[in-house]
């Protein structure tokens, strides 16, 4: 007897061992859910959580897992990254903001907190829903850059400043860039000698309000006379635009700052913070309206991310991005199509006139800007 129950609870364990090496990757088992409150709603609708990016750590969860997000009546799926690049556009993240060692839930160009209704002092609770399942993805978007000038063999690729020379543009009208006012990326000054090396009569600043800028000049870093010239001429136009390409805040405002393109004389530059989200997604829809095809939209935007991170063309990196991002927001928000629709057929001058009128702009101002980007 003694023997059959000895062999009866070998046989057990053998069975509990087997079942527990059978359960697959993702099995959210034995992680304990972790609650957190929101303790600020940040200026894009980003909710900074009152817990640390550690009490995750600590309950077993680890960057590249996919996580259930509870707030309100909303059950979400979200993946625990670094960064907002580590998604597409449009899409959510559960972040862990090491330079300020905070926990942020947000949508990359997007409001989370008008999104989902989310406000300061509502409960959000983290819990595991699937073990490593974005991991290989994360781990492909791993974008590292710094901002010390001597690591950029230029000027001009430090601060991300280039002439938009798509076709239908005329060569020298168009810029982007990198903010010549703004300098916590250290870029300003640079983008500032820049700016005034071509002669730029007219400036599109998508991210800062009057008060920042003015505020900008206050610093102590200061550096960027040419621009603070061009602002106190009148020739700065401040849309303050949110990162929520596909509200109509931000269409409001594109449509606000085109008018003031048309009644003012170029060179013109666009730039928000980096030179990269907003911008980037400006430039295309122009670049469109006036005839650049998909693969020169793409490269346009896609150099930016060779600027700051050495993304090489062509590469595995590279397509992805492209494709989660400038790809994906002319899909779904110029295009007005579902995430994934192949749009490289599509009539994007078309597009991007149907998209500028959505913003409020009509026919004879679409007209316009067509003219003023042409140099007709």
């Amino acid at each position: 007897m003694k023997k059959f129950k000895g062999l009866a609870l070998w046989l057990l364990v053998v069975a509990m061992t087997v079942s527990a090496l059978a359960l697959p990757v993702g099995v959210a088992q034995s992680y304990p859910e972790v609650t957190g409150v929101v303790v600020e709603v940040q200026k894009y609708g980003n909710l900074t959580m009152d817990i640390k990016p550690q009490a995750l750590y600590d309950a077993g969860y680890q960057l590249g897992d996919i996580l259930k997000v509870t707030v309100g009546p909303h059950v979400l799926t979200i993946p625990f990254c670094t960064s907002y690049s580590d998604v597409d556009t449009g899409s959510l993240v559960v972040r862990d903001d090491r330079a300020n060692n905070l926990l942020i839930v947000a949508i990359n160009m997007g409001n989370f907190s008008t999104t989902y209704g989310v406000k300061v002092g509502d409960k959000v609770t983290f819990a595991l829903a699937e073990k490593e399942g974005y991991l290989a993805e994360y781990q492909m978007r791993q974008l590292k850059r710094t901002n010390v000038r001597a690591d950029y063999a230029s000027d001009v690729i430090f601060a991300n400043f280039r002439n938009i020379a798509t076709t239908g543009m005329k060569p020298a009208m168009l810029y982007r860039s990198s903010s010549p006012v703004n300098n916590e990326l250290g870029r300003a000054a640079y983008a500032n000698a820049l700016v005034k090396e071509a002669g730029i009569k007219t400036v599109l600043n998508l991210a800062d309000s009057d008060e920042e800028i003015k505020g900008y000049f206050s610093t102590k870093d200061f550096a960027s006379d040419y621009y603070k010239a061009l602002y106190e001429a009148g020739k700065v136009k401040a849309l303050n635009m949110g990162v929520d390409i596909a509200g109509e805040d931000f269409q409001k405002k594109l449509a606000e700052g085109l008018r003031f393109l048309i009644k003012n004389e170029g060179p013109y530059l666009i730039h928000c913070t980096e030179g990269k989200d907003r911008a980037g997604f400006v430039s295309a829809v122009l670049e469109a309206l006036m005839g650049a095809s998909l693969d020169e939209v793409v490269a346009d935007y896609m150099v930016t991310y060779e600027n700051y991170y050495g993304v090489k063309k062509g590469s595995e990196q590279y397509n992805s991005i492209a494709k989660s991002n400038i790809i994906a927001s002319l899909t779904t928000v110029m295009c007005d199509y579902p995430k994934g629709t192949d749009i490289s057929k599509e009539n994007l001058a078309k597009a991007s006139e149907n998209y500028l009128q959505k913003c409020g702009l009509t026919p004879a101002e679409i007209t316009a800007v067509k003219q003023k980007l042409s140099g007709r």
